[in-house]
């Protein structure tokens, strides 16, 4: 047996710190197992064998903050105490004293990771739930512990293995360890992984190289598992071939090939000889003995004195890093990790068109990536500049001098001088990419928000890590400790730990840049916090100079409080309307409404007919106001005695009265349930006036559907008016909680071949909505009066017969306006992003022209397209009678004339207005299987067909290859469905699988039959009627009888 391999294991072994260790990994596992909700798709467990595998795929990312600190403290060991110098004189083979060294570091790191994984299994065992199924599989473990836990150590241990014996820098050990993470999160760009696929995705030649190339072989797992169903995922491994098996095998032998690469550069000669030279020192000759004057030195030990010595403690850090190879490689890997996600954000793959190289998107790419790998560099940078001294000899010397107290100062300073360099070469790149794609406009605010974001947060966080290396006294243990303080004090995790949002002072902006909005009411928020942050790190450190000095300092006192003051000044405005969210309380209060108000399902209701609303937007403040009526009637054929009225819990109400011909009720709760005294009678009337308001906060965030922001604002408001009668979206899904509540199952949804329904539940809309006076507010329906009054605009929106559903935008639009065929057309743009106006109004006229010849006249007298801000997200585009809304990223500022030239605006144009026919007024199919398909497929098809139109056949058919690689990617994370029978959540069959056999529906009968019997639907389903999809279908047996099968086919086979 090896002897240094014996050696290293029993010290650890007789060691209890590695005992806490290990308590702690099991600790960190538990955690992660029972709060980890990494669920890629419906109907696949938390505790199946897929996603076991990759969790552990992802935990193993651990191993190489677990591998350096290893390094650091077994591979660093002979040099840190000269022991290397001497290692030569010992009869101890090369090979020997590698082996030896290497077994060691690996079995560490590998049980390390053990530890992690026993964690794991005990965390996932301890939670219970519908995520959850009830069989333990031991193999369903161990197997991911070996292709990803073992292979993955042993490829990290072999790499920085290599590193430590070959350049003997231990900065360069953490380089290396950050390009490993770096390099695994490029790939993970343009891999198959779940969580990018139907966003962005990547050619299938892409994939297949990003596969071979994930150094942690997470890509090539996820793609050899695409063809699993979910019984699969559920019951099976992934097996252990094809691209699975050429990964983690490519991987294996490089991991071979560097340890053999250590073994032939290492040499204990070698180490010896560059010590020897290093330490030669050249001695003048002996001065010639006699008298020698001697000078008094003038002591100086004020504030200047002080601020100079923590300056040239700052300076020595700053020439030991800047001469050395670390800052250049540790920069390169910045600018290449960061450039590749800058690259990634403006080539958006082979479905969507390339972005504009605008200020704010490259600000918001350096913050999104920069900040962790920020908060890892300086952690390590940190503890070595810390314990240098210490390590050679040197802090003695230094202890013994009176401005040793300074010297945490200085190693502050270069922290924050370190930090603004980073900051500075990656808003550098950011402007070299701009230049590079030719986008001149340069928004320096939206570059300052990567000084505010990520250079303030990780200086207040230097200050932290200097406080934990200057309070412990094993320097490996103070790394281990910083290291656990990124991931417990930073990130998501953090707002698991801390729950009260003001106290999260290291964490970054995970939000947007809008050139409508900017950061919006976000930076000044966050400015709030960091002056909280700073004056709490400040008094730490007041504290830990206390504790150091027994004496308290009475100028730094005064400016603590000073500090303190503002400090707490800023935490009471950052938390001005914090509401804390509670999930528990929500799920109670979800199967609370269910059991006391589910009722109403079966009981009769009145249906609104008509609204008449005032919304008062007021962007300035993120606020609006609601005033409005409701024209009830009662259409059912019986009394109705009770009346159940349901408010969003969101809005205030300020008042709200239900009206009879004999009663009147008041209302001051979300849910409220009325008595009547004399029952509603049939085609009877009654009224409901209400008024409501909303103030969102930026310490809760906006919601991305009810964004009232300075400029750009969107709201889905009709989501938030009150609503009659039992609401099935409040009911949980969550099986734990109904079986505790004794709820019994949800309620299937209705086949298609369920009896078809007619209902009136149609309404009239007349809204006013007005605004700042510098904005123009774009409502639902038709505009047919705009006035100005007390510096507000108002505009009058009026449509007839529409379902409940209507929505508001308001921005500092520019206008662009015509009349085509009778139907006034409005595009209403930010001033800057005039760019693809033209084309959207071709295209626009193109579906006008295409839809009217095929399915009949289009239902409305205008149509308006508004750009909104990308504050709001979830989709691309959304219509509503006479207005199609679009965010700014998608349509108004996308390079469509790019390489690839990806005709967006097309796509969305043709789909959105297309959803005029179907879905928004003509026809509205209620809640069943299949409904979707009466929608999203429908509009995929008119989408597809605009595409041929416009750009020919074979183009068309590119784009239809990439809604089949996207249905491919995602057919396997959620339950199958036939077309005719798609849900809602399914969004790759409705709209992709959709697409394609539309198109082939189209091959086989002809374009214009298929059309023929749209038209035909159309007429034959209009409201009040609910048309399934086997009405649709009916439609296509009618046109082509003689292809019923092969229909069949297409709609009713998976």
């Amino acid at each position: 047996m090896n002897t240094i391999f014996l050696f290293e294991t029993q010290r650890y072994r007789k060691h209890w710190f590695s005992y806490a260790i290990a308590i702690a990994l099991m600790g960190i596992g538990v955690f992660c197992g029972n709060n980890f909700n990494m669920s890629v798709g419906d109907g696949i467990y938390l505790n199946s064998p897929y996603t076991i595998g990759f969790i552990t795929g992802m935990l193993s990312l651990a191993v190489i903050f677990i591998a350096i600190i290893y390094a650091f403290q077994q591979l660093f060991k002979d040099q840190d105490s000269k022991f290397d110098i001497v290692l030569f004189s010992f009869p101890l083979s090369r090979n020997k004293y590698l082996n030896g060294h290497f077994a060691s570091y690996f079995l560490y790191t590998f049980l390390s990771f053990v530890f992690i994984v026993l964690g794991f299994i005990i965390g996932q065992h301890l939670r219970s739930g519908s995520e959850i199924q009830n069989d333990f599989n031991a193999w369903y473990y161990i197997y991911p512990l070996l292709i990803f836990g073992f292979l993955n150590c042993f490829l990290v241990c072999s790499f920085l293995f290599f590193i430590s014996f070959t350049t003997r820098k231990k900065l360069l050990v953490v380089v290396g360890g950050l390009l490993l993470y770096v390099f695994y999160m490029i790939v993970l760009v343009f891999s198959n992984s779940p969580f990018m696929a139907g966003s962005l995705p990547q050619s299938a030649e892409t994939q297949y190289l990003s596969a071979i190339a994930d150094p942690f072989g997470l890509s090539s797992y996820f793609l050899e598992a695409k063809s699993l169903d979910i019984q699969q995922k559920n019951t099976e491994v992934v097996p252990f071939s094809g691209i699975l098996l050429l990964n983690r095998g490519l991987y294996f032998a490089i991991s071979l090939a560097l340890l053999l690469l250590t073994h032939s550069l290492f040499s204990f000669s070698g180490v010896a000889a560059k010590k020897f030279k290093k330490g030669i020192i050249t001695l003048s000759e002996s001065t010639t003995a006699g008298f020698v004057e001697y000078k008094i030195a003038n002591l100086n030990f004020g504030n200047k004195a002080g601020i100079v010595s923590a300056l040239s403690f700052a300076r020595i850090d700053l020439i030991y890093l800047f001469k050395s190879i670390t800052i250049p490689a540790i920069s390169i890997l910045l600018l290449f990790f960061t450039g590749m996600e800058m690259y990634a954000e403006i080539e958006k793959g082979i479905r969507l068109p390339q972005k504009f190289a605008s200020s704010g998107l490259m600000a918001v790419t350096i913050s999104e990536n920069f900040h962790l790998l920020g908060l890892l560099i300086m952690t390590y940078f940190i503890n070595d500049l810390y314990w240098r001294s210490q390590i050679s000899g040197f802090t003695l010397i230094e202890k013994s001098t009176f401005f040793y107290k300074n010297k945490l100062t200085g190693h502050f300073l270069s922290s924050c001088i370190l930090l603004f360099f980073f900051t500075g070469i990656l808003i550098a790149e950011g402007l070299i990419f701009q230049w590079a794609y030719h986008y001149f406009h340069i928004d320096w605010y939206a570059y300052w928000g990567a000084v505010l974001f990520n250079t303030f947060p990780l200086m207040l966080f230097s200050g932290l890590i200097l406080l934990i290396n200057d309070n412990i006294r094993n320097r490996f243990l103070a790394l281990g400790l910083s290291i656990l303080a990124v991931f417990l004090f930073t990130g998501p995790l953090s707002k698991k730990l801390i729950s009260f949002p003001v106290l999260r002072i290291f964490s970054d902006y995970a939000g947007v840049y809008s050139d409508f909005n900017g950061y919006g009411a976000y930076a000044f928020s966050f400015a709030e916090r960091l002056i909280f942050g700073l004056a709490l790190v400040f008094l730490f450190w007041k504290l830990n100079e206390f504790v150091k000095a027994k004496k308290w300092n009475l100028k730094g006192s005064i400016l603590m409080i000073i500090l303190l003051i503002a400090g707490i000044f800023s935490a009471n405005l950052f938390m001005k309307g914090y509401t804390p969210k509670d999930k528990e309380k929500a799920l109670a209060d979800a199967a609370g409404y269910e059991l006391k108000f589910r009722k109403y399902e079966s009981l009769p209701q009145p249906v609104i007919t008509d609204i008449k609303t005032d919304i008062q937007l007021y962007p300035a403040t993120n606020s609006y106001k609601i005033q409005g009526h409701y024209s009830l009637v009662n259409h059912t054929d019986k009394a109705i005695d009770r009346v159940l009225i349901n408010f969003s819990p969101d809005l205030k109400i300020e008042s709200a009265i239900f009206t009879t011909a004999t009663e009147r009720k008041n209302i001051d709760s979300d849910i409220t349930e009325i008595i009547l005294k004399k029952p509603l009678e049939p085609n009877e009337s009654a009224g409901l006036d209400f008024r409501l308001s909303y103030h969102w906060y930026t310490v809760n965030g906006h919601q991305s559907f009810n964004a009232i922001i300075e400029n750009g604002s969107f709201m889905r408001i009709s989501r938030y008016y009150p609503v009659i009668g039992y609401q099935k979206d409040r009911e949980t899904e969550d099986e734990h909680i109904r079986k505790k509540y004794k709820l019994g199952e949800l309620d299937k949804l209705k086949k298609p071949e369920a009896p078809e329904v007619f209902k009136n539940d149609f309404i009239n809309l007349d809204m006013t909505v007005s605004t700042d006076k510098n904005q123009t507010a774009i409502g639902t329906g038709d505009l047919i009066k705009r006035w100005t009054k007390d510096n507000r605009n108002y505009f009058r929106y009026t449509v007839k017969s529409i379902p409940f559903r209507f929505a508001v935008s308001s921005a500092e639009y520019d206008q662009k306006s015509l009349i085509y065929k009778g139907i006034k057309m409005n595009i209403m743009y930010l001033r800057k992003h005039a760019e693809n106006v033209d084309h959207l109004i071709r295209n626009a006229k193109l579906t006008l022209d295409y839809c009217i010849r095929n399915f009949g006249q289009y239902p409305f007298k205008s149509i308006t397209f508004a750009e909104i801000s990308s504050f709001t997200k979830g989709f691309a585009a959304t219509a509503y009678p006479s207005a199609v809304f679009m965010p700014e990223d998608m349509v108004f500022h996308a390079n469509i004339h790019a390489d690839k030239k990806q005709d967006v605006i097309n796509e969305l144009a043709g789909h959105e207005l297309s959803h005029l026919w179907w879905g928004n007024s003509l026809i509205n199919p209620d809640e069943r299987e299949g409904a979707v398909m009466l929608t999203e497929t429908l509009a995929m098809y008119t989408e597809m067909m605009l595409y041929k139109k416009m750009h020919g056949e074979a183009k068309m058919k590119e784009r239809l290859k990439i809604h089949q690689q996207i249905y491919d990617n995602e057919k396997g994370l959620s339950e199958n469905q036939p077309l005719y029978k798609v849900t809602a959540e399914n969004a790759h069959i409705s709209y992709s699988k959709g697409a394609v056999v539309m198109v082939k529906l189209s091959e086989l009968i002809g374009e214009n039959k298929v059309n023929m019997a749209l038209k035909n639907f159309l007429e034959n389903n209009r409201y009040p009627k609910k048309p399934r999809s086997i009405d649709l279908l009916n439609e296509f047996y009618k046109i082509s009888p003689d292809k019923r099968k092969e229909i069949d086919k297409l709609f009713k086979e998976i």
